[in-house]
């Protein structure tokens, strides 16, 4: 039966995470350990003792949910899972290509830093919302609506969008569409337009960094956000990260293309149980469960 890990991004910190996985699980232990001798900043302390609107800056975040993330790996491995495919939802894409073997822990820990602190640049220039109701084609006419203040960034399920730009182009969305039964707009609790043109200056600052770390062929199929297909080699998977910055999150896409290559059983990889509810709303997807 052939297994994929799925493993969460942003918005899946809360306190205390990790926690019981560092008092039972050695080797989880260890990773947090190891993140804390890397870090510039108290991971061990933001993680399990930390305030939750200091967790849910893009910096810290990034880097709290990587090693959670890396910590919940173990305890796959301590279960004897092993994975045939993998993937991540936004920032949850180094976690995977960590569990490949693409990246070394610490490669990858040093990388979502920078990415944390390139896109906390961004903070406060814009926004997001998730848009529940309508599916992509539906949703377009809106989004052109905007003038390119605003882009369809993330495809979770094929009626689960969101929307990320300019605080007007948003606030446009949310009037266009208020009032219309089944549908709902929910701005999201977010500093600043992920995925998005103006994600721009952090994919520059992210680029050199992502090109010279040496990456390895994945020992498992990785597949990459912005194509929602496997990405076969190191180089490919270098040019999906860079991408993936100010592109969408083609989430749907890589849940079914996955299922259509043989996956029996997914497993979400990480605190929280957001990428299994997820699951649940795409048609003919193998099912998710958590560790």
């Amino acid at each position: 039966m052939a297994i994929g890990f799925l493993f969460p991004g942003q918005g899946s910190q809360e306190p205390g995470m990790g926690k019981d996985l560092y008092d039972s699980i050695p080797e989880a232990k260890l990773i947090l350990e190891q993140a804390a001798d890397i870090m510039d900043f108290d991971i061990r302390s933001m993680m399990f003792e930390g305030d939750l609107e200091k967790m849910s800056d893009t910096q810290y975040s990034q880097p709290l949910i990587y090693t959670c993330s890396a910590m919940y790996l173990e305890k796959a491995g301590a279960q004897g899972l092993n994975c045939d495919f993998a993937a991540g939802h936004s920032l949850g894409e180094y976690s995977a290509l960590y569990a490949a073997g693409v990246i070394s822990f610490a490669e990858g820990l040093k990388l979502v830093r920078q990415r944390g602190l390139a896109m906390s640049k961004q903070n406060g220039k814009g926004t997001m919302a998730a848009v529940i109701g309508l599916t992509e084609d539906e949703l377009a006419p809106f989004v052109e609506d905007t003038n390119g203040a605003v882009v369809i960034a993330n495809l979770n399920t094929p009626k689960q969008l969101v929307v990320s730009g300019e605080q007007n182009g948003i606030e446009q969305i949310e009037k266009a569409l208020e009032g219309r039964e089944g549908i709902m707009v929910r701005r999201l609790a977010v500093s600043a337009a992920f995925h998005s043109p103006q994600m721009r200056e952090a994919a520059e600052i992210m680029t050199p960094l992502i090109e010279k770390t040496h990456f390895n062929e994945p020992r498992c199929k990785v597949v990459s956000n912005v194509t929602g297909q496997v990405a076969r080699d190191a180089e490919t998977i270098k040019k999906n990260l860079i991408a993936q910055i100010t592109g969408q999150v083609r989430w749907y896409d890589s849940i079914i293309n996955m299922t259509n290559a043989g996956v029996e059983q997914f497993y979400e990889i990480g605190h929280g149980k957001v990428l299994r509810g997820m699951n649940r709303r795409i048609e003919n997807s193998a099912k998710c469960l958590s560790l």
